[in-house]
């Protein structure tokens, strides 16, 4: 049986700050409140400082929770989930719309945000934006053992919030990647085969963190 895997080549901070950060540079004017290298830098911000928390005591669950609600808040998870499935999207209903949206936004986050956990204070390098309407492409670097690792963020501006539909790490698009492997599922054992794969990875991931409270 197949299984939903990450995609490969994504280092360690990056694939979860995938989940999360843009930080863009106009080099033309300052900056404004609701653009999006004001917006993304606090969220970069705030979920450095969670994970360079140290309370005695303190589980990895609980950082965990708190760096969910603030991704959650960054992520147009609608529009990556229709660019995800693709063609696919179109042959859904709206009930299994809203549930694929649902379950594909547990995957990212179950299995990235756990990733964080070995978080060992990388460096975020922001470089530039390219803005055009309500859609934004930022560039951006992360400092790991001496080497520059290029990230790209897609987003798109939402009722004044910069939103993340993609991102490419190291040329690899996050949408493309998981578009192939929805694909292959779907071909091979359709669409609620792919349902209950992300339900088992989700379960699976579930599974670590009710063990790890246990301890």
């Amino acid at each position: 049986m197949e299984k939903i895997t990450k995609p490969q080549s994504v280092p360690l901070l990056l694939a979860c700050l995938l989940t999360i950060f843009v930080l863009l540079n106009d080099p033309v004017r300052c900056h404004a409140v609701n653009e999006p290298i004001e917006q993304l830098q606090d969220s970069v911000n705030r979920i450095v400082e969670i994970l360079r928390r140290d309370i005695p005591g303190e589980q990895w669950v609980i950082k965990k929770e708190e760096i969910v609600s603030i991704v959650k808040s960054r992520f147009a998870a609608d529009e990556l989930a229709q660019r995800v499935l693709a063609l696919n999207w179109r042959a859904r209903t709206d009930q299994e719309k809203e549930q694929f949206i649902s379950l594909f936004s547990q995957v990212l986050e179950t299995t990235y945000i756990n990733r964080l956990k070995s978080y060992s204070d990388e460096q975020v390098s922001f470089k530039k934006q390219i803005v055009n309407g309500d859609k934004a492409i930022v560039y951006s670097e992360i400092l790991k053992n001496n080497q520059e690792i290029p990230i790209v963020y897609r987003v798109k501006e939402d009722t004044g919030q910069w939103l993340i539909y993609d991102i490419i790490i190291e040329g690899v698009s996050l949408v493309q990647n998981y578009r192939q492997q929805f694909e292959g599922i779907i071909n091979k054992e359709g669409y609620d085969g792919l349902v209950r794969r992300m339900e088992e990875k989700i379960e699976e991931n579930k599974q670590k963190d009710r063990e790890e409270k246990e301890q």
